[in-house]
């Protein structure tokens, strides 16, 4: 049992990896060819579009009743993101944090951060509010695109063979990614449950390690390939733009399949504070305008090391929420 479920989790990633970059490929063409700005091609684009494995597996795992993992894989993506997909290729090629707007995108990332671990410690995941997350994520698309939709800048030779792209082609590539997906997320799913069970594993330390680094892999892919093409604004863009549809995209449809008043306490003890912390650093150093470098890559590896070794040894940071708000019952998942 413990092969065949490690067997689905491989076949799961792999389906879901190719899915993605099949998609992703696909909205590209089609933004490029419309002269989108790259930072919004990143945020919009590339980060909702890699981000969709998080989204399908959390809904997924929200319909089989598995609300634990659902969250694990939403706060541990987030920290992934950041902390993993950012490092990885920084430490080879260097990523550029002065792009317009990028400071206003990193706050709004930041206050989604900041908003879901208030609302989860004090009001809890309600049907209201994850119709209320979704309702502020259509909003923000709708408010970005208007603002920043035009791209000003020259065409790189990427981008102009990325618009070559024939008009087929796009719509196979999507049709791909929009189907290969969910069976993708929905094998990853069974696979988590089944590896949870069989090493006596919770399924939010599944979700937080496995499948969070798991589907992490498209946002890593995308990240690395921006960087490779000096396409620093796709790459900050993704990160950030991935970390705003987790929490509101997939947060909030996971709220309204599966609303809970109280998330377990594996989260609020010391995942979310970790989650809270790579956000602040990574807003930090966009708003110094300072490179994501080798060395800045270095320090977030050895955050992510520190982040999984405090999950190993049980950390806990509870205290800490009773400083900002008054935290509900807490009930294990």
């Amino acid at each position: 049992m413990l092969v065949g479920a490690i067997v689905f989790l491989i076949m799961g990633f792999a389906v879901l990896i190719y899915s993605a970059d099949c998609l992703v490929r696909g909205a590209l063409a089609a933004a490029y060819k419309s002269n989108v700005s790259p930072l919004l091609v990143g945020i919009v684009i590339v980060g909702f579009g890699t981000s969709l494995p998080e989204f399908l597996i959390s809904a997924q795992a929200a319909m089989n009743d598995s609300a634990g993992l659902a969250h694990g894989n939403i706060i541990g993506s987030n920290i992934a993101n950041i902390l993993l997909v950012l490092a990885l290729p920084a430490l080879i090629f260097p990523i550029t944090t002065d792009a317009p707007r990028m400071r206003a995108t990193a706050l709004f990332m930041l206050a989604c951060t900041a908003g879901w671990i208030g609302v989860t410690m004090y009001f809890g995941l309600t049907q209201i509010v994850g119709m209320a997350f979704v309702a502020i994520l259509i909003a923000y698309v709708i408010i970005a695109w208007s603002i920043a939709r035009k791209d000003t800048s020259e065409d790189t030779k990427e981008e102009l063979v990325i618009m070559a792209t024939p008009a087929w082609r796009m719509a196979m590539l999507i049709l791909i990614g929009l189907v290969g997906m969910p069976l993708g997320s929905q094998m990853l799913v069974d696979g988590g449950i089944s590896l949870g069970d069989e090493l006596g594993a919770s399924s939010t330390i599944v979700g937080l390690t496995i499948l969070a680094v798991g589907s992490s892999l498209p946002e890593l892919s995308a990240t690395i390939a921006a960087a490779v093409r000096k396409q620093s604004d796709v790459a900050m863009g993704n990160v950030l733009g991935s970390n705003i549809f987790n929490i509101l995209g997939a947060g909030g449809v996971v709220a309204v399949l599966a609303p809970r008043a109280q998330l377990s306490p594996e989260f609020t003890a010391f995942s979310h504070w970790a989650m809270l912390a790579a956000a602040v650093l990574i807003t930090i150093i966009i708003f110094m305008h300072r490179r994501v470098g080798a060395l800045t890559g270095v320090i977030l590896l050895t955050g992510y090391a520190v982040y999984l070794y405090g999950l190993w040894a049980n950390w806990s940071l509870e205290g800490l929420g009773d400083l900002i708000v008054q935290p509900a019952v807490q009930t294990a998942d």
